[in-house]
């Protein structure tokens, strides 16, 4: 783009000629003829001119001196409202403003104003700020890279340790073989001696008898028959008392168990985990002439404040002579209701809000747990069948299936990967099927999960468990009345809702663990709840008590 600057009154009579001075009242280029005509004119004669080398210095900064509204040149300035006007706009918006000066009044002596001294304070004081934040930044990045670099180092000197410690424990097993065979052998060497020379005697003996036949008298022959006789009985007799006990030796390897562990069941060498710890950069407020907005800080909502209405009531179809254990649900993003009956067929029962039956999804085996991924994708767990699988619902296909060694129950979806619990453990996977981490809890049958947090019970303690996603206790809710804890879910304060089978009850957990109550109770209807799930979006809460009904509630 060119820098050069013509005259603008010249630019009119076609005459192109490059102007020296630039006008900032009417804002266009002047030649030197032209500029002194600007000078004479009465109406300009008072305008400010510039260089055009420092017009360049601004001719890139956009500063508006037309009304957005009326598209007419701002004349005049409005001290009530702190804004500049054109004559358009004070008969509609400041025809009662007793303070409409002109313009060029207002701007007298801005440059030695306290608005922009504020301002270059402010911005001044700004870049100061920015400037620490990124040094500090700067220092984070390579603090960072050096825990990094700290950690591959420590992988590799672990990985060299395990693998000396195992060139270590295969020469000593070596070691130990090379003398068991030694041992064995010398037993077997001695026997297979010892009937060797019974092999030899009775040779020589058998030969001896041979010869007597052919050469000696009957007389010879007669005693010779009974003496040699008597030495092949003595030679039977040992070789009888070495075979009658035999040993045969056999070789087996049995690894230790860790060993067994190490290639069989550690799926990886150990574990990454980021800490993100929260901080607040230093930051000086510069003086601003406009009034600071904060966003109001709410509070978690007390459990005291908690209170259940009875929606709907329905029953879930079933077949003639059909068992029936409604173990998990969950509500879609279109807010149908989805149910799973895990003594049931293969399929995922879809309702609407109203307890409408409206279709069957299929499944490969009975669903235990399920949870919502997307519009069109739900996770289910299948229970003792050892599996999960994502669904689409919309094309009635398996998009994914991961299989386990243990069962499969409680599934819960949050920040882009799924929370299964496996045997007792809570295993962390992303919706590829990598299992990102395994956290050894002994948990029950379900689990449900926030942003940053895990929510389970243990029956045997009578427990409600809030942990992190590392593993880390957070709180733990302990009452008698939690007998044998299923369904759990949270509301958006981080209340959890418990169901009890045992009790016909549902309870609620205040957020930091420390009080709780009861919502509900089998005088409310509640006959062996088991499934549980708190929409957060709509404040609607859906109970499948174990055998049915299913029941949906208003939270308020």
């Amino acid at each position: 783009m060119s820098d050069l600057i013509l005259c603008g009154p010249c630019g009119y009579a076609d005459n192109n000629k490059n102007a020296e001075k630039w006008c900032t009242v009417c804002e266009q280029g002047l030649c030197t003829d032209c500029e002194k005509v600007h000078e004479f004119i009465k109406v300009s004669r008072d305008h400010r001119l510039i260089s055009t080398e420092d017009f360049q210095q601004i001719k890139y900064i956009s500063v508006s001196l037309n009304c957005e509204d009326h598209d007419k040149r701002l004349e005049l300035y409005c001290k009530t409202h702190d804004v500049a006007v054109c004559l358009g706009c004070v008969p509609s918006n400041h025809r009662t403003c007793s303070d409409v000066i002109p313009l060029y009044k207002a701007a007298e002596n801005v440059k030695h104003s306290t608005a922009l001294a504020d301002l270059e304070d402010n911005i001044t004081g700004t870049l100061q700020n920015l400037q620490q934040i990124i040094t500090d930044r700067d220092s984070a990045l390579k603090s960072f890279h050096d825990q990094k670099q700290t950690i591959k180092t420590t992988i590799k000197d672990t990985r060299a340790r395990i693998l000396k410690k195992l060139d270590h424990l295969e020469q000593k097993l070596l070691l130990e073989l090379d003398t068991q065979c030694e041992n064995c052998n010398s037993e077997a060497t001695k026997l297979l001696s010892r009937l060797k020379k019974s092999e030899r005697d009775l040779t020589c003996l058998k030969e001896q008898t041979s010869r007597l036949k052919s050469f000696a008298s009957e007389i010879q022959l007669f005693l010779g028959t009974r003496q040699i006789n008597e030495a092949v009985f003595k030679e039977v007799e040992t070789v009888k008392e070495n075979t009658k006990s035999v040993i045969n030796y056999k070789l087996f390897l049995q690894f230790q168990p860790s060993i067994m562990s190490l290639m069989n069941e550690m799926e990886q060498f150990g574990n990454i985990s980021v800490e993100k710890t929260t901080i607040s950069l230093p930051f000086k407020d510069a003086k601003i002439d406009q009034a600071q907005i904060q966003l109001p800080v709410s509070e978690m909502k007390s459990i005291n404040n908690i209170h259940v209405k009875l929606k709907k009531t329905f029953m879930v179809i079933k077949n003639k002579g059909q068992a029936i254990w409604l173990s998990g649900c969950t509500i879609l993003l279109n807010d149908n209701l989805m149910i799973a009956n895990y003594f049931g067929k293969h399929i995922l029962m879809e309702y609407s809000k109203k307890g409408k039956h409206i279709r069957d999804i299929p499944c490969s085996g009975v669903p235990f747990d399920l949870a919502v991924i997307d519009t069109d994708q739900i996770a289910v767990s299948y229970g003792i069948r050892k599996y999960i699988e994502i669904l689409n619902i919309k094309k009635n296909t398996v998009e994914k299936k991961v299989e386990f060694e243990q069962s499969c129950f409680g599934i819960s979806y949050q920040t882009n990967n799924l929370f299964v619990i496996i045997g007792v453990d809570i295993v962390i996977l992303d919706t590829t099927g990598k299992v990102l981490k395994t956290l050894t809890v002994d948990c029950g049958l379900y689990l449900a999960t926030t942003i940053d947090r895990i929510f389970f019970a243990i029956k045997r303690d009578h427990t409600v468990h809030c942990i992190s996603f590392t593993g880390e206790e957070i709180w733990v809710h302990q009452e008698e009345s939690l007998i044998n804890p299923d369904g759990i879910t949270v509301d958006g304060d981080q209340n959890v809702f418990v169901a009890v089978e045992a009790s016909n009850s549902l309870i609620v957990i205040q957020h930091d663990g420390k009080s709780s109550k009861t919502l509900l109770s089998t005088t409310d209807g509640l006959t062996g709840p088991t499934a549980l799930h708190y929409n957060k979006d709509t404040k609607l809460l859906l109970l499948c008590n174990k055998h049915g009904p299913a029941a949906l509630y208003t939270v308020e």
